[in-house]
């Protein structure tokens, strides 16, 4: 299936798809430069996943947004067969594995914030150029010194395993933004989950019935869902993640218009008696 559309529209399409690769690496180097103060005796197999859940989650979205792409908008159905449909299904089925891998990952990352006990030292500043690290949000560590340590005046709480410290309120805040994580990884996986049953049922075939109604409702709730972290992000002062949500919701929107023109498509298809 191919579908026309004008020059401009692929264009802006395209440069979504492209700000999202970059966003891929902002988030490496965000969670790169975070293992040093959260791993100090070294970074194991095991805790890459963790350590970088962030950039595997979204360098897996990107390749399985562009496998939807090419399903959807780019290949011919009719030349979606052998070769083509074995290579997409195996990129598409590796990153499912790490989609999923990257949501557990996600849910370990709450041990980080609720890791951290009350301070019961006299002054944490007294811990400035120890080797201490200070937490100023989720993924964001700076080292302790004698300025930034005045944050820690309305209550400090500390992280006996990679000695971090941080404020009551930046505590309060990682929380939230470790469960945003995790609300919004779950629900982008149920999207998509949605979207390939969409291709592997040939939805066109549902058009108009209620169990078509049904699903696209439920879709348009989980939308809603991503939107509202979107401003939940951008309240708390994340503009990465608010800015890269915002991109991939922009993003699955033209995945939603290649579906629906792929449905009509089919149906007409199916109508004129071209296909079963």
């Amino acid at each position: 299936m191919l579908i026309k559309t004008g020059i401009a529209f692929q264009a802006f399409k395209y440069a979504i798809y492209a700000l999202l690769a970059i966003n891929t690496a902002a988030f490496f180097v965000e969670n790169f430069n975070s293992v040093g103060y959260l791993y100090e005796d070294g970074l194991k197999n095991s805790d890459v996943i963790v350590a970088f859940v962030d950039a595997i989650d979204t360098g897996a979205w990107l390749v399985l947004l562009v496998m939807l792409e090419l399903e959807t908008f780019v290949i011919p159905d009719e030349k979606i067969k052998g070769w083509v449909d074995r290579t997409i299904s195996i990129v598409s089925f590796i990153c499912w594995g790490l989609i999923l891998y990257s949501l557990y990952g996600y849910f370990v990352s709450l041990s980080e914030p609720y890791g951290y006990i009350a301070y019961s030292g006299s002054d944490p500043c007294a811990a400035a150029g120890s080797g201490a690290s200070l937490a100023l949000g989720l993924d964001n560590y700076v080292s302790l010194t004698a300025e930034n340590c005045r944050t820690l005046a309305d209550g400090a709480w500390v992280h006996k395993s990679h000695n971090a410290l941080i404020s009551t309120e930046n505590l309060s805040i990682m929380k939230r933004l470790a469960w945003t994580d995790v609300l919004n990884a779950a629900v982008w996986v149920l999207i998509v989950v949605i979207l390939e049953l969409e291709i592997y049922l040939k939805s066109s075939k549902l058009i108009g019935t209620k169990f078509f109604l049904a699903y696209k409702s439920f879709k348009l709730l989980l939308y809603a869902i991503l939107l509202i972290d979107v401003l939940y992000w951008w309240w708390l002062g994340e503009s990465l993640e608010a800015w890269d949500a915002f991109l991939w919701l922009v993003a699955f929107f033209f995945i939603e218009m290649n579906m629906l023109a792929w449905q009509q498509e089919t149906s007409k298809k199916r109508a004129a008696g071209q296909i079963a």
